[in-house]
């Protein structure tokens, strides 16, 4: 599948024309990972964003007090990680590893920004998908805190 059908996909770029599309596309790289490799590892400096081809990926972060870091996450074909790194120039998250032989799509954050400085409707609309995404992974991620704490 080609990158401009990958990125229709992807909510981040939901209300994208076209055209707008196929700009975004050109930013984009491939990259092949093989199963246990480290594509991004918490605490590194977030540089791009990921769009997972083909494959399998799980996120995991390390919890104080815990020798093994604990699986958050799951990432499918057509999803989305690493997205923080256009929010701010913070610390990663979480490390993500491939389970499985991976193809991504990376878009680098610098990238990005210097298109969005020329086509301001993509910048806002890319911003407002991530907020939207945010909340979603944050209210996901209460559930998640609720349910370990109740069940204890």
């Amino acid at each position: 599948m080609d990158k401009q059908k990958i990125l229709k996909k992807i909510r981040l770029f939901k209300g994208l024309t076209g055209n707008e599309i196929t700009a975004v596309a050109r930013l984009c790289r491939e990259r092949k990972y093989r199963a246990d490799e480290v594509i991004l590892v918490e605490g590194s400096r977030g540089e791009e964003i990921y769009i997972l081809k083909k494959g399998k990926i799980r996120i995991d972060f390390e919890v104080t007090g815990e020798s093994d870091q604990v699986t958050v996450h799951r990432i499918t074909e057509g999803q989305i990680f690493g997205e923080l790194a256009l929010v701010d120039k913070g610390l990663r998250s979480a490390t993500a590893q491939c389970e499985s032989d991976c193809e991504v799509i990376t878009i680098s954050r610098e990238q990005l920004y210097d298109f969005f400085e020329t086509h301001h409707r993509v910048g806002y609309l890319v911003m407002k998908n991530i907020a939207k995404e945010m909340s979603k992974k944050l209210r996901r991620a209460k559930l998640q805190l609720i349910a370990s704490i109740t069940w204890k």
